[in-house]
């Protein structure tokens, strides 16, 4: 199976406006209250169902996690779900908090 979602950087990212993309978080719900990116949702297991029903598939998917390791198995499997462009943030919640 060829991987279908690609990688954005913090820097290419923050050259767009945030409301260009659909912004998930999948950190715990305790990371995410303390600080996520602005209009991020967050996703977890006991909400993907509910977010896939209701996604616009034509915007762009952003997943966000700690670094940038575990986002990329979710935009994975949300590339395989049918939505148009996903991207795995590279870097994570912890390089955008860094640069902001």
């Amino acid at each position: 199976m060829s991987i279908m979602f690609k990688h954005l950087s913090v820097t290419e990212l923050k050259t767009k406006p945030l409301t260009d993309f659909t912004i998930v978080d999948i950190r715990d719900p305790a990371s995410f209250a303390s600080g996520s990116i602005e209009g991020a949702q967050l996703l977890n297991n006991q909400n993907i169902d509910q977010f896939i029903a209701s996604a616009d598939f034509t915007k762009p998917l952003v997943v966000c996690c700690y670094h940038g390791n575990s986002s990329q198995g979710a935009a994975d499997y949300l590339s395989e779900q049918g939505f148009a462009e996903v991207f795995s943030l590279d870097g994570g919640y912890a390089a955008w908090s860094q640069t902001n």
